[in-house]
């Protein structure tokens, strides 16, 4: 899974094929075996999946991903209880489900702000809500001028420091890169992580064996939508720091213990690592 963090980018161009029946046999293999799978406020997700039957452009429309996903053969998304925990939940269990197909050579790009979530309301209990789809498919092989032209404006290359994201006891004491701290390679893994716009905005504090994890929420972000955005983000964190804290074999436990932090992070949980 660490492999597929670091191959994992945001595709917009596909080739222009569906997928063959053998491989939608194995994506639907795939969610059955997600579906029973919690995030680690326990909330599941609701699977689905929209193959597109007809002219790619006109699905697209139906969609909203015209201009800006092409040619994708087919979209998962997936439905969760709309609570602030589920939305990390749901950033949690839908990037593990994005690595899984980033490992099998499949393309994707999460979608949060950029569909028509009415498109597939007919997916959609009360109380609940469509966070994010990602087309799937197979990429084409040169990235389009429109795409880098994306990936430009959003600045999708472009990371924090470890300086402004991650703190040893308080922020008067930021975390180094390369000052070889036992957990700096999962922290690399955090880096890395997608989030909407390119905000990046978790925030982790370490407290000897803790790891607090915070949210600190960007002025006026997501405002317009029903649910809040960046708790996808800190559950994409979530997932790729576990996976950096399993490729070194250190094991942990979640446990509320809120830590003194700034009044713009917003705490959220604490990771205690076993370090003997």
């Amino acid at each position: 899974m660490k492999e597929a963090i670091y191959d994992r980018i945001s595709v917009r161009t596909y080739v222009k094929k569906p997928l063959l029946k053998m491989e939608t046999e194995a994506l639907q293999k795939l969610i059955d075996e997600m579906k029973n799978l919690t995030g680690p406020f326990g909330h599941k997700v609701r699977y689905f999946v929209d193959h597109q039957q007809k002219n790619l452009d006109d699905e697209a429309k139906r969609i909203g991903t015209y201009g800006f996903i092409k040619n994708a053969p087919s979209f998962v998304g997936a439905v969760v209880k709309n609570e602030f925990t589920g939305m990390i939940d749901f950033g949690y269990l839908f990037e593990h489900f994005i690595l899984l197909l980033t490992k099998r050579g499949y393309g994707t790009c999460w979608l949060a702000g950029t569909f028509d979530r009415s498109a597939f309301d007919h997916y959609v209990n009360e109380g609940e809500v469509i966070p994010a789809i990602t087309p799937m498919g197979i990429p084409e092989d040169h990235m389009s001028l429109r795409e880098r032209a994306i990936r430009l404006a959003i600045k999708a290359n472009r990371r924090k420091s470890f300086e402004e994201m991650f703190f040893i006891s308080d922020i008067k004491h930021p975390l180094t890169e390369g000052k070889k701290h036992p957990i700096e390679d999962a922290l690399k893994l955090v880096q890395l992580a997608p989030s909407a716009s390119n905000k990046q905005p978790w925030r982790m504090i370490v407290d000897e064996q803790n790891v607090h994890v915070y949210l600190e929420r960007t002025p006026n972000y997501g405002t317009g939508k029903s649910f809040v955005m960046q708790a996808l983000d800190i559950g994409i964190a979530m997932k790729h720091f576990e996976v950096g804290l399993q490729s070194l074999n250190i094991h942990y436990h979640l446990i509320q213990k809120p830590y003194q932090a700034p009044s713009t992070f917003e705490y959220i949980i604490t990771y205690q690592l076993d370090m003997k």
